[in-house]
């Protein structure tokens, strides 16, 4: 798959008038109408008109933010699926089961005998994994679907074959002190 960044000549991040700004100029060089002389006919002209298609194609994908976005999926998961940053296969039952605590918002005039009361805690679970480089793989299990942490990418895999209620699913976990990442098997069971 081509990298529509490269081919807009931007970064990643860019915003939409930066990535319009490029393709306004990249367009105008390439375009097959500027380029094409009645008497002196141009040998390139099949090389530039393919890299004003791919320009323009590149450009319909991320001029639309939706668009964007799947792309942009697409290519951090072809980028784990690539490279050989990948640690280890682990299931989830595999991983450290920790508790957190997470505290509600208070107000600031509270007397010490409604803080122990804890009404505004929340407990939920994540999971933890150990690096080899001695950092740790962190994840917010299942059910924690409001997760839109950069460093988890769902992937969904074929329903497992011994029971139809369940859904196999792959999540992408990065460590959080080297490059390496886990690819944690979940399977969420429907009610």
């Amino acid at each position: 798959m081509a990298d529509f960044y490269e081919l807009l000549k931007v970064p990643a991040n860019a915003t939409f008038e930066e990535i319009k700004c490029s393709y306004k100029q990249l367009i105008l060089q390439c375009h097959p109408d500027k380029l094409q002389q009645l008497d002196d006919p141009n040998p390139r002209a099949e090389t530039q008109n393919s890299d004003f298609n791919a320009i323009n194609t590149a450009w319909n994908t991320l001029k639309d933010p939706i668009k964007r976005k799947h792309y942009d999926a697409e290519m951090l998961q072809s980028k784990f699926q690539t490279h050989s940053n990948i640690y280890a296969h682990v299931e989830l039952s595999e991983m450290q089961r920790v508790q957190v605590e997470i505290e509600g918002e208070g107000e600031a005039d509270e007397s010490p005998e409604s803080e122990s009361a804890d009404k505004g805690s929340e407990t939920m679970w994540s999971y933890a994994y150990d690096c080899r480089c001695g950092g740790q793989y962190l994840f917010d299990g299942p059910g924690d679907d409001d997760d839109d942490s950069p460093a988890t990418i769902s992937v969904s895999a074929p329903s497992s074959s011994h029971s139809t209620s369940a859904q196999s699913s792959e999540v992408i976990v990065e460590c959080s002190e080297c490059s390496l990442v886990i690819i944690v098997k979940q399977t969420a069971k429907h009610k």
